[in-house]
């Protein structure tokens, strides 16, 4: 066996070892244990942000109005959510690529329109009280939030293949509803990150990964990847999964020039864990539980 083909054998081997972790990571993303009871954080003499992920995702269906409105009356400093493109491309907030775990309905977002996606109801599963709830689109959760909560939006691809103008739409909609100051955009996927930086719209981004393997230059978002972050000097953030959240790791990055939001984590007390490790931000589904001193 030759050095070239050695390597090759060793990279392959590499991505298989991987994915076992990468799907345990991806499942377990959503939350941590069951929160017992709220905290008061720490005062510290440095800047840490709350974010509330996918809205007040504890409180109320993720990534929809009532989960926005909730999220605004607790004391998180982001509202994160995500976004997908439908059929007729329009920039609409859900998590999956498809509507099946969180609506009545089945199908890709891709596959449909505004209108097909208006009529499916986005609350009954996760509580029989919330009917009449929609999938909104980013306008509108621009309009509610105005500026009173920063938003983090997660740019997500499709299941099979990247929206064609997603970002360019993203831009295009925080630009009208001039909220530039209090936006930030992220996501897993580098192509979607490179079209944003292209665009030459000055707004903060973040690089979402899962982790990195210690000591090595392998690190992992929506598959293996090897090198450093270099790459993403454009960004101002790495956010990482709160299993690989170590205080060496946080440290490094730091001295990268990075910061970094850790997800997802609802434990109170494990939050505050994580600002002591240095976290510059925590996302968590329920925000309601953690206040400010």
């Amino acid at each position: 066996m030759n050095e070239r083909s050695g390597t090759r054998e060793n990279i392959s081997w590499l991505r298989w070892a991987s994915l076992p972790i990468l799907l345990f990571i991806m499942c377990a993303c959503g939350s941590a244990d069951t929160p017992e009871k709220g905290i008061t954080l720490k005062k510290t003499g440095r800047k840490v942000s709350l974010i509330a992920h996918r809205g007040a995702s504890g409180l109320a269906p993720e990534n929809t109005i009532p989960a926005i409105k909730k999220a605004l009356e607790t004391s998180c400093d982001f509202i994160e959510i995500d976004v997908h493109q439908s059929k007729d491309g329009e920039v609409v907030v859900i998590h999956d690529p498809t509507v099946d775990r969180t609506t009545n309905g089945t199908g890709r977002v891709a596959d449909l329109t505004l209108a097909e996606l208006k009529k499916l109801e986005a609350g009954i599963k996760f509580d029989s009280s919330f009917t009449d709830v929609q999938i909104p689109t980013l306008a509108q959760v621009l309009r509610i939030v105005k500026g009173k909560k920063k938003l983090l939006i997660e740019l997500k691809k499709g299941e099979e293949e990247y929206y064609e103008g997603l970002e360019e739409k993203t831009i295009q909609l925080i630009r009208e509803a001039r909220a530039e100051e209090w936006c930030v955009l992220q996501s897993f996927h580098d192509p979607i990150l490179e079209r944003i930086w292209k665009a030459d719209f000055v707004i903060p981004t973040h690089k979402l990964i899962v982790g990195k393997i210690p000591f090595l230059p392998i690190f992992i978002d929506h598959e293996l990847k090897f090198g450093g972050f270099d790459r993403y000097s454009e960004a101002t953030a790495i956010n990482v999964h709160r299993y690989f959240a170590s205080k060496a790791f946080i440290t490094s990055l730091h001295n990268q020039g990075f910061k970094t939001f850790i997800w997802t984590e609802d434990t109170p007390k494990n939050i505050q864990k994580l600002f002591d490790l240095g976290a510059d931000g925590v996302m968590t589904n329920h925000p309601e539980l953690v206040e400010r001193p």
